[in-house]
């Protein structure tokens, strides 16, 4: 038993030693361990202290047409060599048009770092960016075109909105003021009533406008000056040179009396004549109007001159001296009727018989007129029973009626056509006809073309010579008796008690003359 106590005790003791020494061993391990640690750590960072490099290659990569990329130390030298850890500047600046987008940061091909140029709204166009560098390192720089809004050119208009209307529009017609360059702008100005366009620039330079249209590409701002003006009043005199006693007035379209009118105005012309005067002639610049109770109308557009002729009525005479009177005047009869009480004669005037004949022979009179007055220094004057054309104080051709034939009296010898194709009448021993001693009846056609061959032969005996003259109608339409009566183009001679007198009212004449006629022929039938 103690011999066990004993084993075991030595056991115990023996234990506690082995796990003692075990322990030291341990611990020794454990600071060997740490020593050799100590020693691979300090190798190492000697290891690393031998291969880490001087020094460091910094690389710009950008698009030299877009931008630029400077690099630079803190100093602000430009180099591409750095030191490890040193700090590296970046300049990027982009060329006009251009933006930088971003800088990015690459070593060994990859992206270490990036930078954006345009934070939010901000658009940068010089940038400067900084990092340190630890190893070979690529900067690359991307530039962006710069959007180019088009240029808005907003139009100044001068205008002062009197006159007319101005307006600017698109190609597609649509008003606005406001266009972008190279866009298709066009302008009109179209006047009012009234109104011309007196001035059309564009830039300080005049415009035409075509159709009131003026169109044009917009490259630059624009101004544009307007002005309308009133259409300018044009006035013309009229004046009055007076033959004969009567007088004339000239009115208005409303009978206010002036002198001057607006071009274009109606001018309203009476004239009276004095107690034992009529008018014989009114024209207008030379050219006969037709006149009704007196009055006529024109329309002005020159100065004008309006001349009126007055003649004195015939004084009364007795039966025998009409009767020699009218042998005188070969077959220039008047016309008579009897009213049952008296004897009534209608002497008509030369325009009176004109109106009265028949429209063939009054295109022929319009015909041989005009012929006439195709010579230079012709001019025409008509009287009572006939119409005279004088060449100076030269009579070179006369008008006149026999019964219902227009006849031309020339002053030629009617001995030089006997036996020819102008078959002349010999009027020499007519007091009054005595320098137009050659009467040529107008017939027909024929007859109408030999005139013009016997005026030729006038014209040529006296060196008249030809102009250029417009042609005038002169036909006027057929009126009755007792209308030319009022128009003072037939006068009515009353033979009473074996007297003759102008004027008097004959009550039981109820009707045209002319009429009567008719009815005398159809009763002695």
């Amino acid at each position: 038993m103690t011999a066990l106590m004993y084993n075991s005790l030595l056991a115990i003791e023996i234990s506690q030693t082995t796990l003692i020494v075990l322990m030291s061993v341990l611990i020794v391990l454990i600071i060997l361990l740490a020593v050799l640690a100590t020693i691979f750590i300090l190798g190492v960072r000697r290891k690393e202290e031998v291969i880490q490099p001087d020094s460091v290659t910094v690389t710009a990569d950008y698009d030299g047409l877009s931008g630029k990329v400077v690099l630079i130390d803190e100093n602000g030298m430009e180099k591409f060599v750095f030191r490890p850890n040193e700090t590296v500047k970046v300049a990027a600046v982009a060329n006009e048009g251009f933006i930088l987008s971003n800088i990015s940061l690459e070593i060994d091909e990859n992206v270490v770092a990036r930078f954006m140029a345009n934070q939010g709204e901000k658009k940068l166009y010089e940038v400067v960016y900084e990092f340190i560098v630890t190893a070979n390192t690529v900067v690359k720089a991307e530039f962006e075109p710069i959007a180019v809004m088009p240029e808005v050119f907003t139009f100044d208009e001068q205008f002062n909105g009197e006159g007319g209307r101005v307006t600017l529009a698109n190609e597609a017609g649509e008003e606005k003021n406001q266009f972008v360059a190279g866009e298709t702008v066009r302008i009109s100005a179209i006047a009012d009533e009234g109104y011309y366009l007196a001035k059309f620039t564009v830039n300080e330079e005049d415009k035409e406008l075509i159709e009131g249209v003026y169109e044009f590409v917009v490259t630059e701002p624009v101004h544009i000056f307007v002005e309308f003006l009133p259409v300018p009043v044009v006035k013309y005199t009229a004046s009055v040179e007076v033959d004969g006693k009567g007088a004339v007035s000239l009115t208005n379209e409303n009978g206010e009396n002036q002198v001057e009118f607006i071009e274009g105005e109606t001018v309203k012309v009476v004239a009276t004549a004095e107690e034992g005067y009529y008018l014989s002639r009114l024209s207008v610049n030379g050219e006969e109007q037709t006149v009704n109770d007196g009055a006529s109308e024109f329309v002005i557009n020159a100065d004008t001159v309006i001349g009126a002729t007055f003649e004195a009525v015939p004084v009364a005479i007795d039966s025998k001296e009409i009767a020699a009177a009218d042998a005188d005047e070969d077959e220039e009869e008047d016309e008579v009727m009897f009213d049952g009480h008296n004897v009534i004669r209608f002497n008509k005037s030369f325009t009176a018989k004109l109106i009265q004949i028949d429209e063939v022979s009054n295109a022929w009179y319009t015909e041989l007129k005009n012929e006439l007055l195709s010579y230079k220094k012709v001019k025409d004057r008509m009287s009572w029973k006939r119409e005279s054309y004088r060449f100076g104080r030269d009579c070179v051709a006369r008008f006149v009626i026999r019964g219902k034939t227009l006849c031309i009296q020339l002053p030629l010898d009617p001995a030089q056509f006997e036996d020819t194709k102008y078959k002349v009448e010999d009027i020499s021993h007519i007091v009054s006809s005595a320098d137009t001693p050659c009467l040529y009846r107008i017939k027909n056609e024929r007859r109408l073309n030999y005139a013009k061959d016997l005026i030729a032969q006038v014209m040529e005996n006296i060196g008249a010579a030809r102009i250029e003259r417009e042609w005038v109608d002169y036909y006027q339409p057929y009126d009755t008796t007792l209308n030319l009566i009022e128009r003072q183009l037939v006068k009515k001679v009353v033979k009473f008690n074996g007297k003759t007198g102008y004027g008097g009212i004959v009550e039981k004449l109820t009707e045209d003359p002319t009429k009567a006629e008719e009815k005398e022929t159809l009763t002695d039938k």
